[in-house]
């Protein structure tokens, strides 16, 4: 096996790769990393001796207000032909963890899209030194541990007719009451704002700034990788969203509501035209990206577990962050909490959640 790092000419057959995947993730796509431009972007491949790829990774690197310190993050990567290949799977990470070093990174975090329960994976991890990180925030790291995807195999009459007939219900409600949809119209990206600080200020959460958003929009476009879709009461946004795609995944990546429609059940219906998209772009799964685990109804996101549920789609987990230590008193310093070391280390790393 050979490990090399790519440039931007072979990005379509990095990409290609990546597509073939049942745990193809946009954010290890080539243009994720341009998207992510305050952090660099290193893209390689494994190949075996006929050249064919056999694991691609793209490593992010941010720089740390600290002299020549950085931290190296793979996000929902590396991407493997097989992960049960423990040779293959410590061969790629030992490659990341080499590049890692030479970027003068304290850690190489990763967080790939393996089910929770794959006992040879986590092995070959332990082996090398990774260490499951303590879950933070309600969705357990940087990028969610736990979530809901419907599988698309069906056709678009069957996959509705398979929800509750309560789901069934709301879905048509708004438009039945006035709501229409815009997708795709650059106008409407300003109202995608509006709807998304109206729901991260009644519901506290951090929402990004327009300048990510007028940054991601259009690279994503570019490729034919997201939906922008607004829906309009009386030619006012109330609900508004961005789906992502690709390889055989779309994701409910981003998306809010105007309280003043909430009775109307838009984002059923704003899900409904999400999930149709997703069918018609070939998506075989369509992930409703992130719940805080199964949770009860006294969780305060229990609402938003019980709402992405309520579609029918299946459970799943992910092993979760694991980190490899690469200077080991900075890393203990980090583990140790000290207050000031650790925020600096938060503050970059939450900078790349999706």
């Amino acid at each position: 096996m050979n490990w090399r790092l790519i440039k931007e000419s072979e990005s379509a057959r990095y990409d290609s790769f990546l597509a073939g995947l049942d745990s193809g993730d946009i954010m290890q796509s080539w243009s994720w990393g341009e998207v992510k431009n305050d952090w660099r972007a290193h893209r390689g491949v494994v190949e075996d001796k006929d050249g064919q790829i056999l694991a691609a990774a793209s490593l992010l690197v941010r720089n740390l207000p600290l002299p020549g310190r950085t931290v190296a993050y793979v996000p929902r990567g590396p991407a493997l032909v097989d992960y049960s290949d423990s040779n293959l799977l410590a061969f790629t990470l030992n490659s990341l963890a080499g590049l890692a070093r030479k970027e003068k990174a304290i850690l190489l975090k990763i967080d790939p899209a393996v089910p929770e329960h794959s006992p040879a994976v986590l092995e070959t991890l332990s082996n090398m030194g990774f260490t499951r990180t303590r879950q933070t925030g309600e969705f357990g790291g940087l990028q969610p541990r736990h979530t809901f995807r419907l599988s698309l195999d069906n056709s678009i009459e069957d996959i509705f007719s398979r929800f509750a007939k309560k789901v069934r219900y709301k879905i048509k409600y708004a438009p039945q009451r006035g709501l229409v949809f815009k997708s795709n119209d650059e106008t409407s990206i300003e109202d995608f704002f509006r709807v998304l600080a109206k729901t991260g200020n009644r519901s506290d959460f951090i929402v990004r700034s327009p300048q990510y958003f007028r940054r991601l929009y259009p690279i994503l476009k570019k490729e034919g990788r997201i939906l922008l879709l607004t829906g309009y009461i009386a030619e006012e946004p109330v609900v508004s969203s961005l789906t992502l795609i690709f390889a055989k995944t779309a994701w409910a990546a981003y998306g809010g509501q105007d309280d003043t429609h909430r009775n109307l059940y838009t984002y059923h219906a704003m899900n409904w035209e999400r999930i149709a998209w997703a069918k018609s772009r070939g998506a075989k799964w369509f992930d409703f990206y992130g719940v805080p685990g199964i949770v009860g109804e006294s969780h305060p996101l229990h609402g938003l577990y019980h709402f992405k549920q309520s579609f029918g789609g299946d459970y799943v987990s992910y092993i979760g962050e694991w980190d490899l230590p690469l200077s080991k008193p900075l890393y203990l310093l980090w583990e140790l909490g000290v207050p000031a070391y650790r925020s600096t280390v938060s503050r970059a790393l939450k900078l790349f959640r999706r």
